[in-house]
């Protein structure tokens, strides 16, 4: 029996004053990630938006999937026009090997209106399954969204970290909290 194919669209963390995105968000988007390893096969590559915020919302979230293989793409741009967008996707179907089953993108809303997607908050993610990539390609998928994961007591108590601690540290030591925990 084959496999199912699966692509996910996230929407980029909430902007951050200092940061690219907000501190706890970090956070968030790493959880965000893990939620989406438990759930879906080995992701190939995360493609992402070459504005900060998605770039570094796709980095968290790698962190989480346990995924090296980021790309930044201009199609992703939230001013790319829906003809951009659909070839990047379409030609990127076309040309993915057999043993790839997931890709992961972050991106911005405008994009995700333009293929058609139901509104996501920031950090959300649109979750399309199909039967295999010529079903994708033919938009013949069923469609969920995977809501931003709470950050809960337990992740601060792992991380050693309060909100008051995290408000003072960059996005390179979080990342590297995170990266060294046990989460």
């Amino acid at each position: 029996m084959p496999h199912k194919f699966y692509l996910s669209f996230g929407r980029h963390e909430r902007y951050g004053s200092d940061t690219a995105i907000e501190r706890e968000d970090m956070l968030s988007a790493f959880l965000t990630g893990q939620q989406l390893k438990l759930c879906l096969p080995t992701c190939a590559t995360i493609y992402h938006s070459p504005l900060e915020r998605a770039a570094q919302t796709a980095r968290f979230e790698a962190l989480g999937m346990n995924v090296s293989h980021l790309l930044c793409v201009e199609s992703l741009i939230e001013n790319s026009t829906k003809f951009e967008i659909h070839k990047f996707i379409n030609e990127l179907l076309c040309h993915t090997e057999s043993n790839v089953e997931y890709y992961h993108f972050v991106t911005h809303l405008p994009v995700i209106e333009k293929l058609g997607l139901p509104f996501l908050g920031a950090g959300e993610v649109c979750l399309l399954t199909a039967d295999n990539k010529n079903e994708m390609l033919a938009e013949n998928f069923q469609l969920q969204i995977i809501k931003k994961p709470e950050i809960t007591a337990e992740v601060w108590r792992q991380l050693c970290l309060t909100s008051k601690t995290l408000e003072h540290m960059s996005a390179d030591e979080i990342y590297q909290k995170i990266s060294l925990s046990n989460l």
